[in-house]
């Protein structure tokens, strides 16, 4: 059964996330819930993390905090730079984000 009810959005995004060991993942999509990344290293589902992010067409930084809900491998590049997909999240929704990605890619799924 599907849980999300915010449209997601699939834009390729690097962030900062404090907790992973080389400090960033790239967005594979994202909503104003939460954000699916791919990264090199991993995390265990309910850590926490702050993430740091930046449209290209907007000087705002965002800085969120959220843990992450779901890690797996990443099977469109197992063997790759980026091995894991994790999903965080946020502690907060931030509609904003919404209109910021919005410019960028149109809704999936």
């Amino acid at each position: 059964m599907e849980r999300r009810i915010e449209h997601r959005f699939e834009v390729w995004l690097p962030v900062k996330v404090d907790s992973l060991k080389e400090g960033i993942a790239v967005t594979h999509n994202a909503s104003q819930g939460g954000v699916l990344m791919v990264a090199a290293s991993t995390l265990d589902p309910g850590s926490e993390v702050r993430i740091t992010l930046r449209t290209p067409d907007s000087q705002e930084v965002r800085e969120l905090g959220g843990r992450v809900v779901r890690v797996e491998e990443n099977t469109d590049d197992p063997h790759g730079l980026w091995p894991h997909r994790l999903a965080v999240e946020f502690d907060q929704p931030v509609p904003e984000l919404e209109w910021l990605l919005a410019g960028l890619k149109s809704p999936t799924g």
